[in-house]
Protein backbone atom coordinates (compact mmCIF):
# COMPACT_ATOMS: atom_id res chain seq x y z
CA UNK A 1 0.00 0.00 0.00
CA UNK A 2 1.48 3.51 -0.97
CA UNK A 3 0.39 7.09 -0.30
CA UNK A 4 -2.63 7.72 -2.14
CA UNK A 5 -1.28 11.43 -2.49
CA UNK A 6 1.90 10.28 -3.80
CA UNK A 7 3.66 12.58 -6.63
CA UNK A 8 4.60 10.20 -9.90
CA UNK A 9 8.56 10.12 -9.23
CA UNK A 10 8.68 10.32 -5.93
CA UNK A 11 9.91 7.20 -3.69
CA UNK A 12 8.99 6.27 -0.35
CA UNK A 13 12.45 6.80 0.86
CA UNK A 14 11.91 10.54 -0.45
CA UNK A 15 9.15 10.81 1.93
CA UNK A 16 10.81 9.43 4.82
CA UNK A 17 13.45 11.15 4.53
CA UNK A 18 11.35 14.75 4.15
CA UNK A 19 9.39 13.82 7.16
CA UNK A 20 12.48 13.04 8.63
CA UNK A 21 14.01 16.86 7.97
CA UNK A 22 10.60 17.96 9.43
CA UNK A 23 10.36 16.47 12.87
CA UNK A 24 14.10 16.25 13.95
CA UNK A 25 14.90 20.27 13.97
CA UNK A 26 11.33 20.53 15.38
CA UNK A 27 12.20 18.49 18.29
CA UNK A 28 15.88 19.32 18.95
CA UNK A 29 15.08 23.31 19.37
CA UNK A 30 12.29 22.14 22.26
CA UNK A 31 15.24 19.75 23.43
CA UNK A 32 17.88 22.67 22.99
CA UNK A 33 15.44 24.76 25.29
CA UNK A 34 14.81 22.71 27.95
CA UNK A 35 18.75 20.99 27.77
CA UNK A 36 20.75 23.93 27.42
CA UNK A 37 23.87 22.05 25.77
CA UNK A 38 23.94 21.57 22.01
CA UNK A 39 25.91 18.73 22.67
CA UNK A 40 23.46 16.96 24.73
CA UNK A 41 20.68 17.85 22.43
CA UNK A 42 22.92 16.65 19.22
CA UNK A 43 23.26 13.21 21.50
CA UNK A 44 19.07 13.12 21.75
CA UNK A 45 18.69 14.79 18.42
CA UNK A 46 20.59 11.45 17.16
CA UNK A 47 18.69 9.06 18.43
CA UNK A 48 15.45 10.00 17.02
CA UNK A 49 16.61 9.24 12.97
CA UNK A 50 18.65 5.87 14.44
CA UNK A 51 14.87 5.04 16.03
CA UNK A 52 13.13 5.68 12.94
CA UNK A 53 15.89 3.98 10.71
CA UNK A 54 15.62 1.11 12.91
CA UNK A 55 11.87 0.62 12.54
CA UNK A 56 11.61 1.42 9.16
CA UNK A 57 14.33 -1.43 8.55
CA UNK A 58 12.21 -3.69 10.94
CA UNK A 59 9.01 -3.02 9.20
CA UNK A 60 10.46 -3.63 5.61
CA UNK A 61 11.43 -7.34 7.13
CA UNK A 62 7.98 -8.27 7.84
CA UNK A 63 6.53 -6.89 4.09
CA UNK A 64 5.42 -3.59 5.19
CA UNK A 65 5.82 -0.36 2.82
CA UNK A 66 5.84 3.35 3.74
CA UNK A 67 2.50 4.48 3.85
CA UNK A 68 0.27 6.61 5.90
CA UNK A 69 -0.22 4.79 8.32
CA UNK A 70 3.95 3.92 9.01
CA UNK A 71 4.35 7.50 8.72
CA UNK A 72 1.14 8.24 11.26
CA UNK A 73 3.17 5.70 13.29
CA UNK A 74 6.43 7.17 13.21
CA UNK A 75 5.02 10.72 13.82
CA UNK A 76 3.21 9.37 16.63
CA UNK A 77 6.46 7.91 18.50
CA UNK A 78 8.81 11.09 17.57
CA UNK A 79 7.41 12.65 21.21
CA UNK A 80 8.26 9.30 22.63
CA UNK A 81 11.19 8.65 21.52
CA UNK A 82 13.24 11.35 23.22
CA UNK A 83 12.38 10.43 26.61
CA UNK A 84 15.18 7.13 27.20
CA UNK A 85 17.66 9.47 25.53
CA UNK A 86 16.82 12.43 27.54
CA UNK A 87 16.46 10.73 30.86
CA UNK A 88 19.85 9.05 30.44
CA UNK A 89 21.44 12.34 29.89
CA UNK A 90 20.06 14.02 32.80
CA UNK A 91 21.02 11.15 34.89
CA UNK A 92 24.26 11.35 33.96
CA UNK A 93 24.64 14.91 34.67
CA UNK A 94 23.36 14.42 38.32
CA UNK A 95 25.96 11.28 38.99
CA UNK A 96 28.74 13.99 37.22
CA UNK A 97 27.50 16.29 39.60
CA UNK A 98 28.05 14.38 42.89
CA UNK A 99 31.87 14.11 41.60
CA UNK A 100 32.11 10.77 39.80
CA UNK A 101 34.42 10.48 36.86
CA UNK A 102 32.81 10.70 33.47
CA UNK A 103 33.36 6.55 32.61
CA UNK A 104 31.97 6.09 36.69
CA UNK A 105 28.82 8.46 35.99
CA UNK A 106 27.65 7.20 32.43
CA UNK A 107 28.30 3.58 33.88
CA UNK A 108 26.00 4.66 37.24
CA UNK A 109 23.65 6.62 35.35
CA UNK A 110 22.74 3.97 32.77
CA UNK A 111 22.13 1.36 35.26
CA UNK A 112 19.70 3.59 37.50
CA UNK A 113 17.39 4.03 34.79
CA UNK A 114 17.98 0.90 32.71
CA UNK A 115 14.89 -0.90 34.54
CA UNK A 116 12.31 1.69 35.17
CA UNK A 117 12.87 2.81 31.01
CA UNK A 118 12.02 -0.81 29.97
CA UNK A 119 8.96 -0.97 31.84
CA UNK A 120 7.87 2.40 30.28
CA UNK A 121 8.62 1.16 26.71
CA UNK A 122 6.66 -2.06 27.65
CA UNK A 123 4.11 0.19 29.49
CA UNK A 124 3.58 2.27 25.79
CA UNK A 125 4.30 -1.08 23.31
CA UNK A 126 1.44 -2.85 25.29
CA UNK A 127 -1.39 -0.27 24.87
CA UNK A 128 -1.05 -1.50 21.13
CA UNK A 129 -1.02 -5.09 21.60
CA UNK A 130 -4.89 -5.20 21.15
CA UNK A 131 -4.44 -3.71 17.78
CA UNK A 132 -3.12 -6.96 16.54
CA UNK A 133 -6.05 -9.01 17.25
CA UNK A 134 -8.15 -6.93 15.03
CA UNK A 135 -9.80 -8.73 11.91
CA UNK A 136 -10.49 -7.47 8.47
CA UNK A 137 -9.89 -4.18 7.33
CA UNK A 138 -9.51 -2.62 10.69
CA UNK A 139 -6.11 -4.90 11.24
CA UNK A 140 -4.43 -4.14 7.74
CA UNK A 141 -5.04 -0.16 8.37
CA UNK A 142 -3.78 -0.02 12.24
CA UNK A 143 -1.44 -2.86 12.45
CA UNK A 144 1.04 -1.18 10.09
CA UNK A 145 0.70 1.88 12.73
CA UNK A 146 1.21 -0.45 15.42
CA UNK A 147 4.32 -2.10 14.13
CA UNK A 148 5.79 1.38 13.97
CA UNK A 149 5.47 2.40 17.29
CA UNK A 150 6.39 -0.95 19.10
CA UNK A 151 9.85 -1.08 16.34
CA UNK A 152 10.62 2.59 17.07
CA UNK A 153 10.35 2.80 20.56
CA UNK A 154 12.32 -0.70 21.38
CA UNK A 155 14.59 0.91 18.75
CA UNK A 156 14.75 4.00 21.05
CA UNK A 157 15.34 1.84 23.88
CA UNK A 158 17.91 -0.25 22.73
CA UNK A 159 19.98 2.98 21.22
CA UNK A 160 19.62 4.49 25.34
CA UNK A 161 21.85 1.69 26.27
CA UNK A 162 24.50 1.83 23.45
CA UNK A 163 24.48 4.56 21.29
CA UNK A 164 23.50 7.56 23.78
CA UNK A 165 26.46 6.39 26.87
CA UNK A 166 29.35 6.31 24.00
CA UNK A 167 28.30 9.88 22.25
CA UNK A 168 27.94 11.25 25.88
CA UNK A 169 31.26 10.23 26.61
CA UNK A 170 32.91 11.73 23.56
CA UNK A 171 30.74 14.65 23.36
CA UNK A 172 30.07 15.45 27.26
CA UNK A 173 33.85 14.91 27.87
CA UNK A 174 34.63 17.87 26.68
CA UNK A 175 32.09 19.92 27.96
CA UNK A 176 33.01 18.52 31.60
CA UNK A 177 36.13 19.42 31.29
CA UNK A 178 35.43 22.97 30.43
CA UNK A 179 32.41 23.47 32.85
CA UNK A 180 35.73 22.50 35.50
CA UNK A 181 38.56 24.83 33.61
CA UNK A 182 35.55 27.69 33.87
CA UNK A 183 34.47 27.33 37.31
CA UNK A 184 35.76 30.28 38.79
CA UNK A 185 36.05 32.25 36.10
CA UNK A 186 33.08 34.86 35.07
CA UNK A 187 30.66 32.80 32.81
CA UNK A 188 29.98 34.71 29.11
CA UNK A 189 26.61 35.34 29.40
CA UNK A 190 25.61 35.25 25.62
CA UNK A 191 22.20 35.94 24.23
CA UNK A 192 21.46 31.89 24.56
CA UNK A 193 22.39 31.48 27.90
CA UNK A 194 20.22 34.39 29.07
CA UNK A 195 17.01 32.57 27.32
CA UNK A 196 17.79 29.20 29.09
CA UNK A 197 18.79 30.97 32.73
CA UNK A 198 15.08 33.19 32.14
CA UNK A 199 12.96 29.39 30.58
CA UNK A 200 14.72 27.76 34.48
CA UNK A 201 13.43 30.24 36.04
CA UNK A 202 10.00 29.68 34.79
CA UNK A 203 9.95 26.32 35.29
CA UNK A 204 11.13 26.43 38.73
CA UNK A 205 8.39 28.57 39.95
CA UNK A 206 5.98 26.39 38.01
CA UNK A 207 7.82 23.03 39.17
CA UNK A 208 7.71 25.42 43.24
CA UNK A 209 3.78 26.07 42.64
CA UNK A 210 3.06 22.57 42.08
CA UNK A 211 5.18 21.01 44.84
CA UNK A 212 3.32 23.61 47.19
CA UNK A 213 -0.29 21.80 46.02
CA UNK A 214 0.68 18.65 46.13
CA UNK A 215 2.19 19.14 49.64
CA UNK A 216 -1.34 20.20 50.65
CA UNK A 217 -3.15 17.21 48.52
CA UNK A 218 -0.87 14.89 50.84
CA UNK A 219 -1.66 16.65 53.91
CA UNK A 220 -5.50 16.55 53.42
CA UNK A 221 -5.74 13.03 51.76
CA UNK A 222 -9.08 12.05 52.98
CA UNK A 223 -10.61 15.34 51.05
CA UNK A 224 -8.89 14.98 47.82
CA UNK A 225 -9.88 10.81 48.13
CA UNK A 226 -13.39 11.96 48.62
CA UNK A 227 -13.80 14.37 46.04
CA UNK A 228 -11.86 12.15 43.48
CA UNK A 229 -14.70 9.15 44.18
CA UNK A 230 -17.30 11.80 44.05
CA UNK A 231 -16.10 13.41 40.44
CA UNK A 232 -15.75 9.55 39.57
CA UNK A 233 -18.92 8.35 40.74
CA UNK A 234 -20.65 11.35 39.08
CA UNK A 235 -19.54 10.65 35.94
CA UNK A 236 -20.21 7.21 36.22
CA UNK A 237 -23.85 8.33 36.57
CA UNK A 238 -24.23 10.54 33.70
CA UNK A 239 -22.39 8.21 31.27
CA UNK A 240 -23.96 4.61 31.85
CA UNK A 241 -27.50 6.54 31.05
CA UNK A 242 -26.46 6.93 27.28
CA UNK A 243 -24.05 3.67 27.02
CA UNK A 244 -25.42 1.03 24.39
CA UNK A 245 -27.88 3.34 22.96
CA UNK A 246 -28.03 4.79 19.50
CA UNK A 247 -28.59 8.37 18.80
CA UNK A 248 -32.26 10.06 19.41
CA UNK A 249 -33.98 10.69 16.35
CA UNK A 250 -34.96 14.23 15.63
CA UNK A 251 -38.36 14.97 17.09
CA UNK A 252 -38.70 18.29 14.98
CA UNK A 253 -40.36 16.92 12.01
CA UNK A 254 -42.44 13.26 10.43
CA UNK A 255 -40.01 10.71 10.45
CA UNK A 256 -39.50 9.62 6.58
CA UNK A 257 -41.08 6.21 5.66
CA UNK A 258 -38.07 3.72 4.60
CA UNK A 259 -37.89 2.44 0.95
CA UNK A 260 -39.55 -0.96 2.05
CA UNK A 261 -43.13 0.90 2.64
CA UNK A 262 -42.42 3.68 -0.24
CA UNK A 263 -42.45 0.92 -2.43
CA UNK A 264 -45.42 -0.49 -0.34
CA UNK A 265 -47.10 2.69 -0.90
CA UNK A 266 -46.79 2.79 -4.81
Amino acid sequence: MSLASQPSGVSNFEILLESVRNLVPRSARALLLFLGSWRSTLVVATSIPLSICCSVIALHLLGQTINIMTLGGLALAVGILVDDATVEIENIHRNLAMGKSMIDAILDGAQEIATPAFVATLSICIVFVPIFLLGGVAYYLFAPLAMAVIFAMLASYFLSRTVVPTMVNFLLKNEHHQEDSNEFKAPRRNWFLRIHEAFNRGFEKLRNIYAARLDWALNHARLVIGVMVTVVMLSLVLVTQFLGEDPRQDDSGPALPSAAARIALD
